[in-house]
């Protein structure tokens, strides 16, 4: 079934939709983020265009990771103490939801995963080794972040200026990364494999 064609309701340009459980869609004409409803569309904030700091990645950059066709949709920024970081929603060629963490041109590649408990942010302590299900994850940083803003399509609505604050960790045993955001939309529990430029091709 095709995607519905929709304009922006602060400059009309079109949107072009591509990922059919989309709740935010930003203009990439004048960066205003929208809503989407079953039935509707609406603006949230100011309009916010992100400063492009010369990443490889881009919304509808196409290419293969690990031989795996890909399509960037969306990316948030996040700031915190020390910087930012981009979080790219990417469509695996099957419409696999994937994010791709980029840092300080370091990559990884998170999958999420449900948490059977929420585990509240203040009970997490840098240093320690807390067991979420059958793994361990020892504990790395602690820090608090707010999203700076977004493009393209996302699977949930947030607003500019929204607090994310966060904690990372290691998957013992494993050489896997394990990140927890405490976003509106509750606890988000992602583990990632890092990635080098050599796991990408572009097209």
């Amino acid at each position: 079934m095709p995607l519905p064609s929709l304009n922006c309701p602060s400059c009309g340009s079109m949107l072009e939709l591509k990922y059919r459980h989309s709740k935010m869609v930003v203009c990439k004409y004048c960066g205003q983020t929208s809503y989407l409803n079953v039935d509707s569309i609406f603006t949230v904030g100011s309009p916010i265009l992100l400063v492009d700091y010369g990443s490889v990645l881009s919304v509808g950059k196409r290419g293969k990771i690990k031989n795996k066709p890909f399509e960037v949709i969306g990316r948030l920024r996040f700031d915190y103490e020390d910087g930012f970081w981009d979080e790219w929603l990417i469509l695996m060629d099957n419409e696999t939801e994937l994010w791709l963490q980029e840092d300080e041109g370091e990559f990884v590649l998170f999958r999420k995963k449900s948490l059977s408990d929420p585990l509240q942010y203040t009970s997490l302590i840098v240093g320690s080794i807390t067991t979420i299900d059958i793994e361990n994850v020892f504990l790395t940083e602690k820090n608090k972040a707010v999203i700076n803003g977004g493009e393209g399509e996302l699977p949930f609505q947030v607003v500019a200026g929204e607090k994310a604050d966060y904690v990372d960790g290691i998957v013992v045993g494993k050489k896997l990364i394990a990140s927890f955001e405490y976003m509106s939309e509750g606890v988000v529990y992602n583990v990632g494999e890092p990635l080098s430029m050599k796991d990408f091709l572009f097209t």
